[in-house]
């Protein structure tokens, strides 16, 4: 086993998820993730902490390794003493507030920019640990994107005045983003496109939403992108009507279907597969094909119906 503990670093840079990951951990003699996320520790949490020490051979099979265990024991009782914030233990010219200044605001960390934001910690907790912690406990930007006021505000240190200044800058962000592409007429040639046309305000709903892009000859988006319901698609039996109205009204030559997976997975389910089936046949019967169905997960992935999927074109 090394000499250095493998999550020392993260211990000492006061970093509260890995703190309470180890005060679950000790407790147990042959620590699991399942076991610890049943103590009150995220899962995905507790599997990557897992996992760093199994590949460090501080846990094995058998459990802990003793000198592991009792290193660690020792490092958090060590750091239960009194210690600067890691905002005070940084130079004037690093701190977020003159990084920015300095180097521009696209310089800073997620962790950094979310500080900004917040402006103060809570309690024994400095702000940029605190915005570390929300970061980890909702599993990134995406995640904490997610969240609506009533969820910002059920997170320690975090009352009505900051989940508002925090939800404002991801809605600014949305809508920066549509006064983006209102701004242009995209041309919409190929999944790649569309997939990248779409996916920054899909990716951050907690709700599958199903949306109808109409484009013209010349492969060219007609106005926004029509939100057609909300909820599982296989719920949306009034589908083909509304979405083939709003091409309709578009004066469209052709239109595409777009909808997300909150889950982040984007492989389409039989229910997916039969609602692109029956818009390739009303489309027909219309004379306004559905040129393909998008489906966006995160990450950057998606599947294209049409390229993947070319049997609910037949």
């Amino acid at each position: 086993m090394p000499n250095a503990l493998a999550l020392a670093v993260d211990l000492s840079l006061q970093t509260e998820s890995t703190r309470r990951f180890l005060l679950a951990a000790l407790e147990s003699d042959q620590p699991g993730a399942t076991s610890i996320a049943n103590a009150g520790v995220p899962h995905y949490e507790a599997l990557r902490f897992c996992r760093r020490l199994e590949a460090a051979g501080e846990i094995t099979a058998a459990g802990w390794v003793a000198e592991a265990r009792a290193g660690y024991q020792a490092l958090l009782a060590a750091s239960e003493a009194p210690s600067a914030r890691r905002l005070e233990r940084m130079s004037r010219e690093d701190r977020p507030r003159e990084k920015a200044i300095k180097s521009g605001i696209n310089s800073l960390s997620d962790a950094e920019l979310l500080a900004l934001l917040l402006r103060t910690g809570h309690g024994d907790e400095g702000v940029l640990e605190m915005a570390d912690r929300l970061l980890l406990d909702h599993d990134g930007l995406v995640g904490l994107a997610r969240c609506d006021l009533d969820g910002l505000c059920l997170a320690r240190g975090i009352g009505p005045a900051k989940a508002s200044e925090i939800a404002a800058a991801f809605e600014l962000g949305s809508r920066l983003a549509q006064a983006e592409r209102r701004r242009d007429r995209p041309r919409l040639t190929n999944p790649e496109e569309i997939a990248a046309f779409v996916a920054r305000e899909l990716v951050r709903l907690d709700h599958e939403q199903f949306w109808c892009l109409a484009v013209d000859a010349r492969a060219c988006l007609i106005g926004e992108p029509r939100l057609i319901s909300k909820g599982d698609v296989d719920g949306t039996d009034a589908a083909p009507r509304e979405f083939f109205r709003h091409a309709l009204l578009a004066n469209a030559s052709s239109c595409i279907a777009v909808h997300n997976h909150p889950t982040g997975d984007p492989q389409p389910s039989p229910a997916d597969r039969a609602v692109t089936v029956r818009l390739v046949l009303v489309g027909r019967n219309l004379g306004l094909p559905c040129h393909d169905h998008l489906i966006i997960g995160d990450g950057g992935r998606f599947v294209s119906l049409r390229r993947d999927h070319p049997e609910c074109w037949r």
